[in-house]
């Protein structure tokens, strides 16, 4: 009888997110070449919800360039929105890849009739594209922006920050330790 050929291991590499909110909980996954997770704090749903992480991972696509993905979200905010806002596309490397940051508002959601504000980090690693989205959900705004302390959106902006692709044992994309 033939013996089967080795299957090809699994690729090492991963989202480090070193820190995600406490007390979060994973509400909708979507598995697949396009994998969709989503967390919400404890007490919100998935169709409920005034604060959301969305991660997104594209396996085998790492070569999808992320202004195009930046691109399409404008695209989706813009469809979806009656008003929006607009951060600048700012790209650089994140532990030795590629990566990108953009912010999105949509003063009105024409679905919900809420406001919504995303901060969204890229990351092209060796095997896969991660899109992580901090995301909120607040009452309708105008030119004056949303109603979010400033606090939370410093602490978004260092969840996002601190998270990296990584590959365990790989000094050229190491994973950070774990807190303690």
């Amino acid at each position: 009888m033939p013996l089967a050929p080795p299957q090809k291991p699994l690729s090492a590499e991963r989202l480090a997110m070193p820190l995600f909110p406490s007390g979060w909980q994973e509400v909708a996954t979507n598995r697949g070449n396009i994998e969709v997770i989503d967390y919400v704090p404890k007490g919100e749903t998935v169709n409920a919800w005034r604060n959301k992480i969305t991660l997104e991972v594209y396996h085998e696509l790492n070569t999808l360039p992320l202004d195009a993905i930046h691109r399409r979200t404008q695209g989706q905010n813009r469809d979806a929105c009656e008003g929006t806002v607009e951060g600048r596309f700012q790209s650089g490397l994140n532990n030795g890849y590629p990566s990108a940051f953009w912010v999105l508002g949509c003063k009105r959601n024409r679905d919900t009739g809420m406001g919504e504000t995303r901060y969204t980090k890229a990351i092209q690693g060796q095997h896969r594209v991660y899109i992580l989205t901090r995301a909120w959900r607040t009452p309708a705004f105008g030119d004056e922006g949303p109603q979010i302390p400033q606090r939370i959106l410093e602490d978004a902006v260092a969840f996002l920050t601190t998270t990296v692709a990584c590959s365990d044992g790989d000094a050229t994309h190491p994973c950070p330790a774990p807190p303690e």
